[in-house]
């Protein structure tokens, strides 16, 4: 771990912080997972094929009896997969399915510290570089699931230079563009989290420099 920074070494804490978690995969949903396929994920995380982790990422909670000890001992590969753009799987049903396991519930303080390590990361990382794979609008659709205020993860926005940043601020505001003309801004898997109030006036005020550079959202920007 010594010497590895970033989002890279976030990831490498977490995993050191959940070592050791372990589910119990006697009761499982027989029907779409094999006894192979059962000893694999009862198995070391590293040998899990990431088509296997994929699968059960986006797997709902009944198919496990022990979903929430299965999703936290799978939570450090699942997550590198996401930050990278691998796992292929919604990035909002992925944040459903940590708060499913109880992440930001039960788990303990540490644990629930290492993953936010991540995000901030990540968040750090996607802001850095453009383009970025997932885009900014993304990684924040999946942060506004975390227990931080979703102004705390703007201001760290406000915090970055000229460059990326601008750029990631341009398309979001055209890909959100219509929502909020419309006030209604929803992220979350089922779109049961309304960020409007917050990202409405961000947009206007701290945001406004960044897009404004782009002479066709300049315009688009006096509509709202």
């Amino acid at each position: 771990m010594d010497g590895v920074d970033g989002v890279d070494g976030a990831l490498l804490r977490l995993a050191d912080v959940l070592t050791g978690v372990e589910a119990d995969l006697g009761d499982y949903c027989t029907y779409c997972y094999s006894e192979e396929e059962a000893a694999l994920l009862a198995g070391p995380v590293g040998a899990i094929p990431p088509e296997l982790l994929a699968g059960v990422a986006r797997e709902v909670p009944d198919h496990w009896g022990d979903f929430a000890n299965l999703y936290r001992k799978l939570t450090p590969r699942i997550l590198a997969l996401l930050v990278h753009d691998d796992l292929h799987v919604d990035e909002e049903l992925v944040a459903l399915r940590l708060a499913d396991a109880g992440c930001w519930s039960t788990w303990s303080e540490p644990e629930r510290d290492a993953v936010l390590g991540v995000c901030r990361e990540w968040w750090s990382a996607t802001l850095a570089s453009y383009p970025a794979k997932p885009e900014a609008r993304v990684v924040l659709s999946f942060l506004a699931t975390t227990p931080i205020p979703l102004t705390e993860w703007l201001g760290i926005w406000n915090t970055r230079p000229d460059g990326p940043a601008d750029r990631h601020a341009q398309d979001l505001f055209s890909w959100w563009w219509s929502d909020l003309a419309g006030n209604q801004v929803t992220v979350g898997f089922w779109d049961t989290i309304d960020i409007t109030p917050t990202l409405k006036p961000w947009i206007l005020e701290d945001a406004r420099p960044r897009i404004t550079k782009n002479p066709d959202l300049a315009h688009l920007l006096k509509t709202l």
